[in-house]
């Protein structure tokens, strides 16, 4: 197995259990970015600003997480999304250029793969709903059927996988129970937060 899964493996095991934490409300103040210690900076997407409270980074990686900025300000005239979510950006902490999307689509419909997007490690706990590339970025929708998950939260994920000056950087986007993310919305959401991540860092 070669060291990208490996660390992947890892990475996108933290990411699950990042995408788990709803958004704080408790600060009156909701940043629309940060600039993390290698000079990348996370922006959000209109209408998602950071939460402070479940942003973290360690040697490993740094996984920044969006919600509401109206939520995470408490402060109704603040922007929000077009529905409620949590938006994760995790970004390898070692400066490697992400895989080739079709390594990682190959991957991820493997057993180790799917074992790899699972909160508790197990490939028939997830089932790969649609994976699609856009030269080098790879789209994923997926549901996970692990247990662990808040009561309101949505076993359906959307995540989408590629390169910022060489750092292997992924957005998952995960909604509610109840209000399940139509395709063209999570698509369009991955999209936009992708595109802000890309002209912050002007690329």
């Amino acid at each position: 197995m070669s060291t990208w899964i490996c660390r992947g493996y890892f990475l996108i095991a933290s990411l699950g259990l990042a995408a788990c934490t709803e958004p704080s409300s408790v600060t009156r103040s909701a940043p629309e970015q940060v600039k993390l210690s290698d000079g990348l900076i996370v922006a959000g997407a209109h209408g998602w600003c950071v939460d402070r409270k479940t942003t973290r980074s360690s040697g490993a990686a740094s996984v920044v997480v969006f919600g509401s900025c109206a939520a995470i300000a408490g402060n109704a005239r603040a922007p929000s999304p077009a529905f409620p979510g949590v938006v994760t950006v995790l970004v390898d902490g070692l400066a490697e250029t992400a895989p080739p999307a079709a390594l990682l689509e190959q991957f991820f419909a493997s057993n180790a793969g799917r074992a790899a997007l699972a909160r508790d490690g197990r490939a028939d706990s997830v089932t790969i709903i649609e994976t699609y590339r856009e030269g080098e970025l790879l789209f994923l929708h997926a549901e996970d059927r692990s247990a662990g998950r808040l009561p309101d939260e949505s076993g359906e994920y959307w995540r989408a996988l590629f390169d910022i000056n060489g750092r292997f950087v992924t957005v998952s986007l995960v909604g509610l129970a109840n209000r399940p993310i139509p395709r063209a919305a999570g698509l369009a959401a991955l999209t936009a937060q992708i595109d802000q991540l890309k002209n912050a860092n002007d690329v």
